[in-house]
């Protein structure tokens, strides 16, 4: 594939089916008339330079502007809503029915709790579409959508042209983007909403003893960072869907989160005081066991296991995306 035909496809590919064809002639036919007699590879790369970027350029070809997410995106963006509202209403009235179960209410609690999956599915779709929008247009508006990083002021160069058809080994599939969009969703769900969701039930004598593993003040200090780090999640989520397949600076981002992430692992494993002693407690009772052996066993043993496996699988990752993007 030439550089012209790298051009003309890298601008129609943005375009729809009924007048893709129209534009790629008319760009070929623009393209020829501005180039001399006998062009040269030099000769070609100045005019689809003046040209400029492919991605701009398919603006003008559609007949109506679309402001806050522009016509590049609006159709992934109508997709990626779709579906963050579905997964995130979906996780909503999991953990809330979840709850409403672990809590072993008596019949008088049905009419809260549908007033509940109600209010949490309406404010659940709301907050998705809100944040959605906004990290679309905020990447479209800093450059993302064209392959860049955040705020690049590098100018459209021909080198940045595809090369055609992209390799499966570079794609990212929607199946993916899905699944990390649905366990990042459900992570901070229970994390931030409901964290005593995460605990030891004992039921005895037809009461339910309810131990958490997290003692709420405590987890109260990490919830600003885990919200950040979850946006970060979310952003490149978003920018895996734009794009679909892997470049340099998706990777390098990806990179950055799974630092942050790892980070932030080390963290809440290694504080003492972030699980609750209670927790312990339990374990031991049901394990026949005292207290200090489960404690010594889990910040000696099963704590530094589990973080080593996050930062394997974290630099996997990372470094997998590195290759992906140089293919």
């Amino acid at each position: 594939m030439n550089l012209i035909d790298r051009y003309v496809f890298a601008v129609t590919e943005h375009l729809s089916d009924n007048n893709r064809k129209d534009v790629a002639d008319e760009l070929r036919s623009n393209i020829e008339d501005m180039l001399p007699d006998s062009p040269t590879d030099r000769d070609i790369r100045g005019v689809l330079e003046k040209m400029g970027n492919p991605r701009k350029l398919a603006n003008e070809f559609y007949p109506t502007k679309r402001y806050l997410i522009g016509p590049n995106l609006f159709d992934s963006y109508i997709s990626l809503l779709k579906l963050v509202i579905g997964i995130t209403v979906s996780v909503m009235l999991g953990v809330t029915i979840l709850g409403w179960v672990v809590s072993f209410p008596d019949n008088s609690n049905y009419v809260s709790l549908i007033t509940d999956l109600i209010a949490n599915a309406i404010g659940a779709a709301v907050q998705a579409a809100v944040w959605v929008t906004i990290i679309y247009a905020v990447l479209e508006r800093t450059g993302v959508s064209e392959g860049q990083m955040p705020f690049s002021k590098k100018e459209w160069t021909v080198d940045d042209l595809p090369t055609g058809v992209v390799p499966p080994s570079k794609k990212i599939s929607r199946a993916e983007t899905g699944l990390s969009l649905f366990f990042t969703l459900l992570f901070v769900s229970v994390l931030y909403f409901n964290p005593n969701l995460i605990a030891i039930y004992i039921h005895e004598n037809r009461s339910t003893e309810i131990i958490p593993l997290f003692s709420e003040e405590r987890l109260a200090i990490y919830l600003v960072a885990i919200l950040l780090i979850t946006l970060l999640q979310l952003i490149i989520i978003v920018w895996k869907f734009i794009q679909s397949k892997w470049n340099l600076p998706l990777a390098i981002a990806n990179t950055v989160q799974n630092i942050a992430s790892s980070v932030l692992i080390i963290f809440l494993l290694c504080d003492r005081q972030l699980i609750n002693q209670n927790f312990f407690k339990g374990i031991a009772d049901l394990a026949n066991t005292s207290a200090n052996q489960i404690i010594d066993s889990w910040y000696r043993g099963t704590s530094i296991v589990v973080i080593v496996v996050f930062i394997v699988i974290a630099a996997w990752d990372s470094i997998s995306a590195f290759f992906k993007a140089k293919k």
